[in-house]
């Protein structure tokens, strides 16, 4: 199942030190999970450009301040599908307090 995950950089000079700070970051808190989360990845989610069509990841900074959208995509132990969602939102939740986690990919 993969989460949407909005994360804020304080002091990102650019946009790719941003993503980076942020991947980092929600990785070490991901690691910290155990029982029925397994196997995360995470990558940075991307919109299509308006005017071009292409792909550019979501992550912009402001005077030092960075919002950087990610995707966070793990393996649940759930004894449904319809749980899956619910058991993994209630595992990451604690670790990543004041963070809005949006599902927004189930298993089938």
């Amino acid at each position: 199942m993969s989460f949407s995950v909005p994360w804020i950089i304080h002091g990102a000079a650019t946009a790719q030190d941003a993503i980076n700070i942020a991947v980092a970051e929600l990785g070490k808190r991901v690691a910290e999970a155990d029982g029925p989360i397994r196997n995360a990845d995470i990558s940075v989610q991307s919109v299509p450009c308006n005017a071009c069509g292409n792909e550019m990841n979501v992550a912009t900074v402001v005077s030092g301040e960075a919002l950087v959208g990610l995707l966070l995509t793990v393996e649940v132990q759930a004894r449904s599908p319809k749980k899956s969602g619910l058991v993994g939102q209630r595992e990451l939740g604690p670790l990543l307090p004041d963070t809005p986690l949006r599902l927004v990919q189930t298993p089938r």
